[in-house]
């Protein structure tokens, strides 16, 4: 499967927090879109078919014709915090619903973050709340879309990031849950190289294994590759539970 927190949010308008153009948004009509975020929007050389969500796989409101052939309203994103959140010109916060990337220090981080960061900032997007509006960090809950590219879709597919937080999980449906799913069992994790034990003079280790640096100076779970056992008086500190087994996540 994929990765292993992205909570989902009722198909609904974007709200009063994300509207007006101070917010960095723009649109032909002030009313946010409420269909499956597939739609064309502003165009983008990140468009890919491939990362589009398929009419089977989503379900839409009903709109009326006159509102589906309005431009849908976009948002430009400004900083990418890691594989799954995004801050938007206006302040706000989003968390890419239905996935989750690896957090901070864990194998795959700074790759998931790197790939969300190319697709997504300095771009326009298109948001929709399929669920509920916010988690309870007070960031929206959004599927990201830049054109017809599913931000999140393209995270799973390639392996920096899980389908999660959904009606699988404890959490509600989402209208890409299936799809999210289908593509996530179909694409591996992407895996780190084990960490190379680091012999401490007289051939012995700094009370892990394996091997890391000898204390001082001091190092944090960021700075090493977990699990890692515990096999002496953790001088680093690494063993938060003191379970015997060090930077598990």
């Amino acid at each position: 499967m994929g990765w292993v927190v992205a909570g989902v949010v009722a198909v609904g308008a974007i709200g009063a927090a994300v509207d007006g153009d101070e917010d960095g948004s723009y649109s032909s009509n002030s009313a946010d879109p409420t269909n499956d975020g597939s739609t064309s929007g502003s165009a983008s050389d990140t468009d890919d078919s491939d990362d589009s969500v398929p009419a089977g796989d989503a379900v839409p409101a009903a709109i009326p014709a006159a509102a589906a052939s309005r431009k849908p309203k976009t948002y430009k994103v400004v900083s990418v915090t890691d594989g799954d959140t995004l801050r938007l010109a206006n302040g706000e916060a989003v968390r890419l619903v239905g996935i989750d990337s690896p957090e901070e220090g864990a194998c795959g981080s700074v790759r998931a973050a790197d790939l969300l960061t190319s697709l997504v900032e300095g771009r326009r997007v298109t948001l929709t709340a399929p669920v509920d509006d916010r988690d309870r960090y007070d960031r929206l809950l959004r599927y990201v879309n830049v054109g017809t590219m599913d931000a999140g879709l393209r995270m799973i597919k390639n392996g920096l990031a899980i389908a999660r937080y959904d009606s699988r999980d404890g959490y509600d449906a989402h209208p890409r849950e299936a799809l999210y799913h289908r593509t996530d069992d179909a694409i591996p994790n992407v895996k780190c190289a084990p960490a190379q034990p680091v012999p401490l003079a007289g051939g012995g280790c700094a009370g892990y294994s394996p091997c890391i640096p000898s204390y001082p100076p001091d190092l944090d779970c960021a700075d090493v590759n977990g699990p890692i056992s515990v096999t002496g008086s953790d001088p680093h500190g690494l063993d938060a539970d003191n379970d015997g087994v060090a930077c598990e996540s």
